[in-house]
């Protein structure tokens, strides 16, 4: 009588066991989606704000700007406005003064760009090809905008700095 109640406790853990991992296994594929979700098709007042924070002398509204533009579809972009942001993003690729930052959203905004893009692909060639150009290695868009946020606010004491 003993030894049955411990084959029974046994068997009464294992079962729990698994169906727990069962249940856990059945959650966890709900949650894992392998589609990309589609970009959404940008309105005409989206556009125009994009555009005009390009016109901005600060880079940092720039850059806010281009990375606005990867989050939509431009496809069906106005030719017009297609090749003049096209133009401005590959400007910003040639300043070599401008932050790497701002020129790497630029180029992420150029891919983008598609058919728009194809007059500057020599450039960017040219700038891939670069040594002299400065290559970020951030791995994380917040470590991108800790280091941008942490060039305005003044030096502190015992403020550590991750570069």
């Amino acid at each position: 009588m003993f030894k049955s109640s411990i084959v029974k406790r046994k068997f009464s853990f294992f079962l729990v066991f698994i169906f727990t991992f069962l249940f856990i296994f059945q959650l966890s594929l709900l949650s894992v989606n392998a589609k990309e979700k589609p970009k959404p098709e940008p309105k005409d007042w989206q556009i125009n704000g994009i555009v005009a924070a390009l016109d901005d002398s600060y880079l940092g509204v720039q850059r806010l700007a281009f990375d606005k533009l990867t989050e939509y579809e431009l496809k069906n972009l106005d030719e017009q406005q297609a090749t003049w942001i096209a133009k401005k993003a590959a400007n910003v690729l040639k300043d070599e003064k401008v932050d790497s930052y701002v020129r790497g959203s630029a180029a992420e905004a150029l891919g983008n760009l598609g058919d728009a893009a194809k007059p500057y692909l020599k450039d960017i060639l040219a700038i891939v090809k670069d040594q002299k150009v400065k290559r970020c290695n951030c791995s994380h868009p917040s470590k991108i905008t800790r280091a941008s946020t942490r060039r305005a606010i003044p030096e502190k004491p015992n403020l550590q700095r991750c570069n």
